[in-house]
């Protein structure tokens, strides 16, 4: 497998939206030493991870190229955090953190972030003898089934349609 990295133009075929250099360095600089191993293993990772961040998400705005663009970014119309425009050729640097990141825990455990979902193998609640237990936050559905990554979250918020969540936050506009 070989990674095509996503420019800025809407490639039609690009599987990546960051190089295995750079988030090699990221990880280095932070001291995660869980991001070891193969090229061909990382690769891998890096592709699973930018499918995982490209159809996970609802983002603000719309693909530069429409239905025919490989990837969720490049974007016409999205922002970042403190309202200044994200150019419709760029990759923003929280969706690069965030795919090194989403490729960490794909390195580890493959897979992980798009787990299989069975709903009737769920449990809320477990009787063994006299001992029974119910849990606090039983996967009632397959989005309950997918971790929560914080810190992704915490670095893509600001770019996703709908905001951080907070229904008490506006939008404001630099003119």
């Amino acid at each position: 497998m070989s990674l095509i990295v996503e420019t800025g133009t809407g490639s039609t075929d690009a599987n990546a939206f960051w190089d295995v250099a750079s988030v090699d360095a990221y990880h280095s600089t932070r001291g995660n030493a869980a991001w070891v191993g193969d090229n061909a293993l990382k690769e891998a990772a890096i592709v699973r991870a930018t499918a995982f961040l490209s159809v996970s998400y609802q983002w603000q705005g719309y693909k530069v190229k429409g239905r025919p663009q490989a990837l969720a970014w490049p974007r016409y119309g999205a922002v970042d955090r403190e309202n200044w425009a994200i150019g419709p050729n760029e990759i923003p640097i929280e969706i690069k953190y965030a795919t090194a990141e989403v490729a960490l825990r794909e390195l580890i455990v493959p897979g992980s972030m798009s787990p299989d979902f069975v709903a009737s193998e769920q449990v809320k609640r477990e009787k063994v003898g006299d001992l029974e237990t119910e849990y606090l936050n039983a996967n009632t559905s397959a989005d309950g089934a997918r971790p929560v990554l914080l810190i992704v979250r915490d670095l893509i918020g600001n770019l996703l349609r709908t905001g951080a969540g907070n229904v008490l936050v506006g939008q404001a506009y630099r003119a």
